[in-house]
């Protein structure tokens, strides 16, 4: 019985939705924080102390508006698609070692990381169904660009997670957090370099966020969304901006690993993890606030004639260092 409330205690509080959600809603503060101030702007200033409760405000406000479905759209892909892609998100979240050890296990399961990646996929996709059934030429526009744009990065990520898979021996991501004794930005930063670029692209940040570029396409896949269901459109995006930068701690940074004082072990990896998380946050901002959007030809060259060529020479380089370099230095 114990055993069955201490789960419920990790899916449910910590490290599990709980956490995850307090996290997002943070990082999104971090987030408008930077951006404001890169702009000569205040940003959130109101809603809790420095306005760290705005994101919580934002999102209980849009629970509040009206719900407005417009005529002609697949009700029920409309209806359900921006819950469904949000909680696949959070879903992926149980697979990461945040406190040492998965929300789900201790030590997860091989392949592992190839599920998570998945999953990622499928959020992004679901998305794109959500412009497609809103019956709006912006959101069929934005969608299109949406299953466009993840549907080519998507490769180079895939590559690009097989470094630190490879360096680690395994395809468990318990197992390639612990076999980070040196994190893995020290022995493959060109993976890292690159990986960060692709998860860019992947969440459709600045330089990559031509899906819902409101120059070109007033708002892209979200354009007839109102009320609960943007407001999930919304925290799904926050969520994956969260997930990427978490996927770049566990595969690169040695994720929750880090010093332990005077015991707690969990509590101190959860410490080391939130602080790796914020600084990854941090620097994706800073690439999203200093480089000017792409056209979305630019975008699709960048992938296909250097994204691509860059993540599989990545890994011949990483498979160069796991044959001569380590076995060296050992």
């Amino acid at each position: 019985m114990i055993e069955y409330l201490i789960l419920l205690f990790r899916i449910l509080v910590f490290p599990g939705f709980t956490f995850i959600l307090a996290l997002t809603l943070f990082c999104d503060w971090v987030e408008r924080k930077i951006e404001a101030r890169i702009q000569n702007r205040v940003g959130p200033m109101v809603a809790g102390p420095g306005g760290i409760l705005q994101p919580l405000a934002d999102f209980i406000k849009l629970l509040t508006k009206e719900d407005i479905e417009p005529q002609g759209v697949k009700r029920l892909v409309f209806k359900f698609a921006p819950l469904m892609s949000f909680v696949i998100m959070v879903f992926a979240f149980c697979f990461i070692p945040i406190d040492g050890a998965s929300v789900l296990s201790t030590s997860g399961f091989t392949g592992d990381l190839l599920i998570i990646l998945t999953f990622a996929t499928i959020a992004n996709f679901i998305l794109f169904l959500a412009g497609w059934a809103s019956n709006n030429p912006y959101g069929i526009i934005g969608s299109a660009r949406v299953l466009t744009q993840f549907l080519g990065y998507d490769i180079p990520l895939f590559i690009l997670a097989l470094s630190p898979a490879f360096l680690a021996g395994t395809l468990s991501i318990f197992n390639i957090v612990q076999s980070q004794t040196v994190p893995y930005l020290l022995l493959a930063p060109w993976a890292f370099i690159l990986f960060i670029i692709v998860i860019q692209a992947e969440l459709e940040k600045d330089p990559f966020d031509v899906p819902h570029s409101e120059s070109e396409v007033v708002g892209g896949l979200e354009t007839e969304y109102t009320g609960a269901k943007l407001a999930f459109i919304h925290l799904t995006r926050d969520v994956q901006m969260v997930f990427g930068a978490t996927l770049i701690v566990t595969l690169f940074l040695g994720g929750p690993n880090g010093p332990v004082f005077f015991g707690l072990p969990a509590f101190w990896h959860a410490i080391w993890f939130t602080l790796k998380v914020i600084l990854v946050v941090i620097l994706s901002e800073y690439i999203t606030t200093i480089f000017a959007r792409l056209r979305i030809d630019q975008v699709l060259n960048l992938n296909w004639k250097i994204m691509l060529p860059g993540a599989i020479l990545s890994l011949l380089a990483t498979l160069a260092v796991i044959t001569w370099v380590i076995p060296w230095v050992t």
